[in-house]
């Protein structure tokens, strides 16, 4: 083999890309592309400017389009508890409709403070705005610390009344009025069983005391604590001891009145401000409650879930009465003596302040 032979096919085993480039470098095409017929490099020049524009559209339709504000929501106006018993309830108000607030059962808006009269004001949303009127209350209807008679209440205004509430007149669309009912919900309730934290329980029951001493109506306190709770726990785990306060809590709410008030007041202690119940009532309602939650069951399925135990739950019940002159700590303890009693009897029963307990019988 010639040396000529061997230089063509020493260049015909170089890359392609090294006889492109030297092609290119020589000022020339390669001999064996067709890259430099004069057709071809037209169609590539109308493909490139093709995906410029193409690019360029894109980039304009990714980048370009204005941002779009969403439709402003309608305002609404509402009066929201910013303190007192019902701490971050909402009322919505229907514009040309002058509504009641009040004490008494049927007001639209019902504030359950001691201080404020069972007719104790009206309120007309109109405009922009609102008007209230003072319906002749003992104690007064007071707009920014200022007492007044009629007035016109704009977005922000503060209305006083009672002892503990006070409300704020404000136009909100659904979505800030959601945002501050949950809000409120965070602070009143604890989040593990939904229901009444002890701080908003203290604060209901201060406030309920107050207009039973005023007005000589009864109530009664119930302490309940739930029964060998720790063994719970231990045998089954902390998340079973959870999912069993959950339960409780769930049949202990379906025991009791609409009126009645239920918290968690710590640990595996619940409590029951049962208002106009004098002590044989607030021992009937304990009963009930102690029957409700001895027949309930939690299925709990442990790490196997072919397999399920059963819990069964007992609670101890302590009852006591207001008395005139007790302050709320000390109607608590009452309670929680009548509760010490109940566990020294055997567990799973009721005991009402002043009472011997008996044991409950088997079965």
């Amino acid at each position: 083999m010639g040396q000529g032979e061997d230089r063509s096919i020493l260049s015909a085993r170089r890359p392609a890309r090294e006889r492109l480039g030297a092609s290119r470098a020589a000022g020339r095409p390669p001999a064996d592309s067709t890259w430099a017929r004069p057709e071809v490099q037209s169609i590539r020049r109308q493909a490139a400017m093709s995906q410029d524009k193409t690019d360029s559209t894109l980039s304009e339709s990714t980048w370009g389009v204005p941002f779009r504000q969403p439709g402003r929501a309608e305002k609404r106006p509402y009066l929201l508890v910013l303190s007192g018993p019902q701490f971050g309830q909402i009322f919505m108000l229907e514009p040309g409709r002058e509504m009641l607030i009040g004490r008494r059962e049927g007001a639209e808006i019902l504030i359950r403070d001691d201080g404020v009269s069972r007719r104790h004001a009206s309120i007309l949303a109109e405009g922009g705005g609102a008007r209230i009127r003072d319906l002749g209350s003992q104690n007064g209807t007071f707009v920014d610390g200022v007492r007044v008679g009629d007035c016109r209440l704009e977005d922000g205004n503060r209305i006083h009344m009672g002892v503990h509430s006070t409300l704020k007149f404000c136009f909100s669309d659904e979505l800030e009025a959601e945002y501050q009912r949950k809000l409120a919900e965070g602070a009143l309730h604890e989040p593990l069983t939904g229901l009444y934290n002890r701080r908003h329980f203290m604060e209901r029951l201060a406030a309920e005391l107050a207009a039973c001493q005023r007005h000589g109506r009864p109530v009664s306190l119930l302490l309940i604590d739930i029964d060998h709770f720790k063994r719970v726990n231990d045998a089954h785990g902390h998340l079973a001891g959870d999912e069993a306060l959950k339960m409780i809590a769930h049949v202990m709410e379906g025991a009791l009145r609409k009126e009645d008030v239920l918290a968690r007041y710590g640990g595996e202690e619940f409590v029951v401000l049962a208002r106009e119940t004098p002590l044989p009532g607030g021992k009937a309602l304990g009963e009930r409650i102690r029957k409700a939650v001895e027949r309930s069951r939690l299925d709990w399925q442990g790490h196997d879930l072919s397999l399920t135990v059963s819990i069964g739950v007992t609670v101890s019940v302590g009852v006591t009465r207001f008395e005139p002159g007790l302050t709320d700590r000390q109607v608590i303890e009452a309670a929680d003596r009548a509760l010490y009693r109940a566990k020294q009897a055997g567990r799973n029963c009721v005991v009402a302040e002043g009472e011997t307990p008996s044991p409950e019988p088997a079965g």
